[in-house]
C-alpha cells in the first residue's frame, strides 16, 4: 500500500509537471533566448540540468510532505495571477521572477513550507541564472569597467611600464588597449560564484562552509579578471603579443578561468577538512 502511493505520488509529480511546462512555455522560450543571446549567462545551459538533478535527489522529501494549506493556496493563486499580468505586460524579468513564484508557492502548498529549507540551494541557483535587467547590467558593468581599468593601470605603474589612463581606456606609446565589456569581470563573477555553489552543495556539509567558498570565489573571479587585463598590455609591452583576439585570446582566458577553478576546488579541500575535523572534535 505504501508503495502504491509513493507510485502514486511520483505520477501526480510528472503530470504537475507537464502542466507546468505548458503553462510557463511562453517564459521558458523567453528565458531559453536570453540565454543563448548572452555569452554572460550560456553557462545556464549546463547550470539546469544540475538543479533538475538536485531537486530529484530531494525527490522523496517532496513526495512525502504535509497536506497542502489554505495559506499556501492562497500564495499560488497570488502568483499565478502576477505571472499572467508580467505576461500581459511584457517585462521579462519580472515573467522570469512570477514563474519562480509559481514554483515555488505550488511546492508549498503541496508539501508545505518546510520545502524552501529543503530546495534552499537549488531555488537559488535559479535565481542566479535568471539574467540581470539590460539596463542594470549595463550600470555594473560600466562601473566594474572603470574599477578594472583602475586597478589594472595602478598594477602595470607599478611595475615601471609607462602608461597613460583615460578611462576605461589604457594607452602605451605605441598601443591603446579598451577594458570593453567582456574584460569588465561580470562574466567571471557570476560564473565564478555560481560554481561554488554547485561545488559546495556536492562536497561541503555546513552553511559557514557554502557561504565562505561563496564569498572565496568573488576576490577569485576578481583577480583572475585582472590578470587577464594586465597580462594583455604586458604581453603587447615585452614581446610584441596580441592577446586581444584570435587563439592566444581564447586560450589566455580559458587558462585563467581553470587557474581560478583550481583555487576555488583548493579551498574547497580546505573548508572540506576544516568540517571534518569539527564534526570529529
Amino acid at each position: 500500500m505504501v508503495n502504491n502511493k509513493k507510485y502514486v505520488n511520483y505520477g501526480l509529480a510528472f503530470i504537475l509537471t507537464g502542466v507546468a511546462v505548458a503553462f510557463f512555455y511562453p517564459a521558458l522560450v523567453m528565458l531559453v533566448g536570453k540565454w543563448q543571446a548572452s555569452e554572460d549567462y550560456s553557462h545556464a545551459f549546463f547550470v539546469v540540468p544540475i538543479i533538475g538533478y538536485m531537486i530529484w535527489m530531494k525527490r522523496d522529501v517532496l513526495v512525502k510532505g504535509k497536506e497542502g494549506s489554505i495559506v499556501g493556496l492562497l500564495l499560488l493563486s497570488g502568483s499565478i495571477l502576477s505571472y499572467l499580468l508580467a505576461l500581459k505586460i511584457q517585462i521579462p524579468t519580472l515573467i522570469f521572477l512570477t514563474m519562480v513564484s509559481v514554483i515555488l508557492c505550488g511546492l508549498i502548498y503541496l508539501s508545505g513550507f518546510r520545502v524552501l529549507r529543503d530546495l534552499a540551494l537549488p531555488i537559488l541557483l535559479f535565481l542566479m541564472v535568471i539574467p540581470i535587467p539590460n539596463q542594470v547590467l549595463s550600470m555594473l558593468t560600466a562601473s566594474l569597467q572603470l574599477w578594472v581599468s583602475d586597478i589594472s593601470s595602478d598594477i602595470i605603474n607599478l611595475l615601471s611600464v609607462p602608461l597613460y589612463q583615460e578611462g576605461n581606456v589604457l594607452h602605451l606609446a605605441d598601443r591603446s588597449f579598451q577594458v570593453v565589456d567582456a574584460c569588465s569581470g561580470i562574466r567571471s563573477l557570476i560564473s565564478m560564484t555560481t560554481l561554488s555553489l554547485i561545488i559546495s552543495y556536492f562536497s561541503l556539509s555546513t552553511r559557514m562552509g557554502f557561504v565562505l567558498l561563496f564569498m572565496f570565489s568573488i576576490p577569485v573571479a576578481i583577480i583572475i579578471n585582472l590578470i587577464r587585463v594586465v597580462s594583455m598590455v604586458l604581453a603587447h609591452h615585452y614581446f610584441q603579443m596580441d592577446l586581444t583576439t584570435g587563439t592566444l585570446h581564447t586560450l589566455a582566458g580559458l587558462l585563467l578561468f581553470a587557474s581560478g577553478l583550481v583555487l576555488l576546488f583548493y579551498f574547497q579541500k580546505i573548508l572540506e577538512l576544516w568540517e571534518t575535523r569539527k564534526i570529529n572534535t
